[in-house]
């Protein structure tokens, strides 16, 4: 199964400061070479006019190498215009086409601040401490936003110098990471929560989705050895274990993630349906304790035609003592909640048709144990922030990672990329990686 992200890459310290080099070179070029960058956009664009117009000939003429089949008089006529038009509109009018990046910045920056409202609105709601510094972001990304769209082309120079200034940081912890490469698992744990530049969640928030595509893929194609499915590094245990779950359609296209420690699972999520708002993107947050996690996998896999991807992390004695610290945390913060299933179950009630919200399934079939927030961030989920992934973020993070969020969301496919990258470095915490893949039995 030769899938290129599931590729071992054995990421050597070589290639990390090449890497890293090369983002910062690059970021240096977006901050000072202002001069280069606009001859490169404009050849760029006399490049985009020259294909256009061929585009527009070929269209005229009923040549299509891209097509087996041969194209109608009516619709060689209508892509001839419609070609023709495009290489007019980029000739006459660059401005138009060079505005477009920035809008689509603006409309980024304006989407994240409302978001932020949101995230200071329900801190407000439960009582969140340190919460004005969420409200002071919303406002400059709110006004950053609606300045880019209304003078895009006069937003082109920040822009740029904000694309340089994060090709820098993201340069720099590779750079980081070399540093850190030739060093035992002891000293890269005295660094805490070593900062993580994640890339923007719009690049990597379908990752996982796009990996499940391939292997389905490669189930048609070609002959899948059960090997490709588990890959350890070393013949050693892993002490936690990160569970990031994608099924081919619908909301969980995006992703969830959850947490093995210690023989528990501990998943976050929108599992009170009596408390959506907004279809679910706002509820109040439950968390969900299985004992059994060969038994949760097939659950997700059969009820919720779901793979799983699995990152083994081996950890030092220090750091699974700072995990179990966190757990213990959460817990005093905790109520026991109980699904419907569970009440009927207690109360000696046997309903005509079964429960079929998600919690009463997954008690029948799991005999889980669910709790709810007393307070703080937790206490109510949101989908773009307090999600499965900042929960679980809370919990690993003490082995020592700070993955940086792009206005204050971490995506699974965020959290895939990043763990990803780890297992193929040689000298890092991840050790293994499982696909649980819903059709194994394919094999």
């Amino acid at each position: 199964m030769d899938i290129k992200q599931l590729r071992i890459k054995n990421i050597d310290i070589y290639s990390m400061i090449f890497s890293g080099l090369l983002y910062l070179i690059l970021g240096i070029l977006f901050l000072t070479q202002k001069t280069t960058l606009i001859f490169a956009v404009k050849n760029l664009l006399n490049l985009l006019v020259i294909l256009l117009s061929i585009a527009a000939i070929f269209q005229l003429v009923g040549f299509t190498p891209l097509r087996k089949s041969r194209l109608t008089s009516i619709s060689r006529i209508f892509g001839f215009f419609i070609n023709f038009c495009l290489a007019l509109i980029v000739y006459f009018k660059p401005e138009l086409v060079v505005a477009i990046l920035p809008i689509f910045f603006g409309i980024y920056a304006l989407f994240s601040g409302i978001i932020r409202f949101l995230i200071y609105m329900q801190y407000k709601r439960n009582r969140v401490e340190r919460r004005s510094f969420i409200v002071l972001e919303a406002i400059i990304l709110v006004a950053f936003g609606i300045m880019i769209i209304v003078h895009p082309l006069a937003s082109i120079l920040p822009i740029s110098n904000a694309i340089g200034i994060f090709f820098m940081l993201y340069g720099i912890s590779f750079l980081g990471d070399a540093l850190l490469e030739g060093t035992s698992r002891e000293t890269k744990d005295s660094f805490k929560r070593r900062i993580r530049i994640s890339l923007p969640v719009f690049m990597v928030a379908l990752i996982p989705h796009k990996i499940l595509m391939k292997i389905n893929k490669a189930f048609e194609t070609e002959k899948v050895d059960k090997n490709d499915f588990s890959v350890f590094k070393e013949n050693i245990p892993f002490d936690l274990e990160v569970l990031i779950h994608v099924a081919e359609k619908g909301v969980a296209a995006f992703g969830h993630v959850d947490i093995w420690f210690e023989d528990k699972v501990f998943t976050y999520g929108t599992y009170d349906e009596s408390t959506y708002k907004l279809g679910g993107i706002i509820s109040d947050g439950v968390l969900i304790e299985v004992m059994d996690k060969e038994k949760y996998i097939s659950f997700s896999q059969k009820n919720n035609d779901k793979t799983l991807f699995g990152f083994g992390l081996k950890l030092t004695e220090e750091q699974k003592d700072r995990v179990r610290e966190k757990i213990e945390e959460i817990y005093k913060n905790l109520y026991e909640w109980k699904p419907q299933s569970k009440i009927d179950e207690e109360r000696g009630i046997v309903p005509e048709t079964p429960r079929k919200d998600y919690a009463s399934v997954v008690y029948k079939n799991l005999k889980s144990k669910f709790y709810k927030f007393i307070k703080g961030p937790f206490k109510t989920y949101f989908a773009l922030h307090t999600n499965c992934v900042l929960l679980a973020d809370s919990i690993v993070g003490q082995a020592g990672i700070d993955i940086v969020k792009i206005q204050g969301l971490i995506s699974p496919g965020a959290y895939f990329e990043y763990f990803n990258r780890e297992f193929s470095r040689k000298n890092s915490f991840v050790i293994s990686r499982t696909i649980y893949y819903k059709g194994k039995s394919k094999l």
